[in-house]
C-alpha cells in the first residue's frame, strides 16, 4: 500500500494488515471493500469491521469505503449499520442526502 492507493479489504485479516502498514508509515490509508461487497458480506459485517478497526487503531487516521454496487437497499443497510462511507456504482441523489442527514457520506469509488 502506498500514499493515495487504496487497499481492498475482504476481511479482519487484510484490514489490520493495512492498518498496521498505515501505522508504521504514517499514512492515513483509505480501505476500499470490493465492488458490490455490501450484497456480497452485508451491512451488519462491514460496520463491525469498521467498528473493530477504529477500535483497535484509534491512532490511525484511516478512511472505509463500503460499495454497495447498484442498490439502495443495500446501501441504506450500511448506513443504518453506522458506516460512515459508502460508494454506489451510479450517484444517487436521495441515498447521498440520507447519508448525510445521518452523519455519513455517499462517496465516488476511488479507481
Amino acid at each position: 500500500m502506498t500514499a493515495g492507493e487504496p487497499a481492498v479489504v475482504r476481511d479482519w485479516r487484510q484490514t489490520k494488515a493495512a492498518l498496521e502498514a498505515a501505522r508504521n508509515t504514517g499514512v492515513a490509508p483509505v480501505l476500499l471493500t470490493p465492488e458490490n461487497a455490501a450484497a456480497t458480506y452485508g451491512a451488519g459485517y462491514l460496520a463491525a469491521l469498521q467498528d473493530r478497526a477504529r477500535e483497535e487503531f484509534p491512532d490511525v487516521a484511516f478512511t472505509l469505503i463500503v460499495d454497495c454496487g447498484d442498490t439502495p437497499g443495500y446501501a441504506l443497510a450500511c448506513l443504518r449499520a453506522g458506516v460512515a462511507k459508502i460508494s454506489m456504482s451510479t450517484h444517487n441523489e436521495k441515498i447521498a442526502d440520507i447519508a448525510r442527514q445521518m452523519g455519513a457520506e455517499l462517496v465516488r469509488r476511488p479507481t
